[in-house]
């Protein structure tokens, strides 16, 4: 018995994702320590941590921009105090996007503190520039397909996808917009 299947080829399909879920999704997947993503230590160190929280998503002039809280402590612990530097302050980047192999990434970020300057603050300022594009990414081509083949759960067919391309992501008042090439195998 020979099986049947469709191949349907899309030369393009625009995915609009709105910043609420962005922020959802992006908090499930990175935030996932308390509502907190660690960039230094853990929720167990008490008195040496760094960790972002509380991300808002929105655009401006065409970039995205994220605000969230930074908090941090770099202290030793002597005789159960943490002696040292530490903080917490908002922030924001803003920063256009670029998704490759599949991974929507933060592209030429520019990060600033929106609070009061402080020593530490521009110390942090520094190490976020540095790792802010690293820290921050989205698996967009995985997250399509879970979206594109959900359909096909309660279906009396199944649908696969053997190809997804980003071509572009824009950034638009409330969401981004993505366009994207695929093909979709329907059995």
């Amino acid at each position: 018995m020979l099986s049947s299947f469709l191949l349907l080829a899309l030369s393009a399909i625009e995915i609009e994702i709105r910043f609420p879920l962005l922020e959802r999704q992006l908090a499930q997947k990175m935030f996932s320590q308390d509502g907190r993503k660690y960039v230094k230590g853990n929720p167990q160190s008490r008195c040496n941590f760094a960790y972002l929280a509380q991300p808002r998503f929105s655009s401006s002039d065409g970039r995205l921009r994220i605000t969230a809280l930074f908090s941090g402590k770099s202290s030793l612990d002597l005789f159960g105090k943490c002696i040292g530097f530490g903080d917490s302050f908002d922030f924001e980047i803003l920063s256009a996007l670029t998704a490759q192999t599949g991974t929507l990434r933060l592209a030429q970020p520019q990060v600033r503190i929106l609070s009061r300057d402080t020593f530490y603050s521009r110390q942090v300022l520094k190490a976020l520039q540095k790792s802010i594009p690293d820290a921050i990414q989205y698996p967009i081509r995985d997250e399509i397909q879970k979206l594109l083949s959900a359909s096909s759960s309660a279906a009396a067919y199944k649908i696969s996808i053997p190809k997804v391309e980003i071509r572009r992501v824009q950034v638009l008042k409330d969401s981004l917009l993505v366009d994207v090439d695929t093909r979709l195998l329907v059995e």
